[in-house]
């Protein structure tokens, strides 16, 4: 009997320290902060014409390094919310890589998600849709325009105009433990914007199509 209660109490032992190191399951009310490091792909972007001078000059949306912050909520086991805050530079070159125009544009991101396998210990991807804004700021004219030599001298300028992007997202965590967590994110972002030159007592709008392909990789914190 005493061999009996033994085994049984090694048993138990060994089954909580399994539940103890095992990743824990998702559940409401949790709460996971994940931090990102990636890059910025802006091939879908559409190309920019503009009339330099006299003459018409075309650019397109360089990629960059990104980073971004987010918060997820868990309200069911399956489906979450999540809140994010990225950045990243967004320039506009030539094919000699001149710059007509560059920026920094952040991106609050509210974006719902759902989670097929809420309780794998290796990994647990998801998917998301949403909504973001372009914001663009520090918009400065570029040495397409600063470089120019006009007599009598003129002044330069650029702005972007912000703008809702549609988001879609694809994901997942790989659990280390119970609180700490790698992950893995890609997401696809796209917004109608418009460009603003000021050349000397000229000024041009036209319209810029902003395709951005997000990929990221960071590490998370569950609560």
């Amino acid at each position: 009997m005493r061999q009996h209660s033994k085994a049984l109490a090694t048993a138990m032992a060994v089954i909580a320290g399994v539940a103890m190191t095992s990743p824990a399951m998702a559940a409401p009310g949790d709460i996971l902060i994940k931090i990102r490091g990636g890059y910025a792909l802006r091939t879908g972007s559409s190309a920019v014409t503009v009339d330099v001078g006299d003459a018409p000059v075309t650019t397109r949306a360089r990629g960059a390094v990104s980073g971004e912050a987010s918060l997820t909520f868990f309200m069911t086991r399956h489906l979450a919310a999540e809140l994010t805050l990225g950045g990243a530079p967004y320039d506009l070159e030539d094919s000699k890589g001149r710059s007509l125009v560059s920026a920094g544009v952040i991106t609050p991101t509210a974006m719902l998600q759902y989670h097929p396998m809420p309780d794998s210990k290796t990994l647990r991807p998801y998917v998301g849709i949403g909504l973001s804004y372009a914001n663009f700021y520090s918009e400065k004219a570029g040495e397409i325009l600063t470089d120019r030599h006009v007599f009598p001298p003129i002044s330069y300028s650029a702005s972007l105009k912000g703008a809702l992007a549609p988001v879609a997202q694809i994901g997942a965590d790989i659990p280390i433990d119970d609180q700490f967590y790698i992950n893995l994110d890609a997401k696809y972002l796209g917004a109608n914007t418009k460009l603003t030159l000021e050349q000397g007592s000229d000024s041009q709008t036209v319209s810029h199509r902003m395709r951005s392909i997000v990929l990221g990789a960071g590490v998370g914190f569950r609560f």
